[in-house]
């Protein structure tokens, strides 16, 4: 009887190794070529103010609010709770709850004597609260020509020190 020649054999393990290289390698390279590449961590912030941006909205960041405070036209908007504005706000600012949207903006902006060509500052409770940019898209589609989110909300405003008004 002959023999037969055996032919040498990769192990599995290695062919599958090889096999996870080159498709991390390829999502790696496709990736990089896509026009708005999927970020490797996620920066929420840029996120959010690019999410903002695309809906026309501008945002801001509260040492900068804080150089805004008390300049002709330039009105800060709570969009909390009323309890929660009553609690703690920022000084001066003014409180149109989010929910407003879902009724007459309109009338309760001029409640508050909010006009178009005000500068609105709108703010809610922390990054994460939505509430201020909902409120913001729904003041822009009303005709308020200028209106900004600030996005750490109330707790930003209160880690640069800004000044405000009601209990602790």
């Amino acid at each position: 009887m002959g023999q037969v020649a055996t032919r040498w054999q990769t192990p599995l393990w290695l062919e599958l190794a090889v096999i996870l290289l080159l498709g991390a390698g390829l999502s790696v390279a496709m990736n990089m070529a896509r026009a708005e590449p999927v970020p490797w961590v996620v920066d929420f912030a840029a996120l959010d103010k690019r999410d903002a941006l695309r809906r026309g909205l501008e945002s801001i960041e509260p040492h900068a609010a804080l150089t805004m405070l008390g300049k002709p036209g330039v009105v800060f908007v709570d969009a909390r709770t009323a309890e929660e504005f009553s609690m703690h706000r920022v000084a001066g600012a003014k409180n149109l709850p989010q929910e407003a949207m879902y009724g007459d903006l309109d009338a309760a902006a001029k409640s508050l004597g909010l006009t178009s060509e005000d500068r609105l500052v709108v703010y809610c409770g922390n990054l994460l609260c939505d509430k201020s940019k909902e409120l913001a898209e729904a003041m822009r589609t009303a005709g308020f020509l200028y209106v900004t989110v600030m996005r750490e909300g109330f707790e930003g405003w209160l880690a640069v020190g800004g000044p405000t008004e009601g209990g602790a």
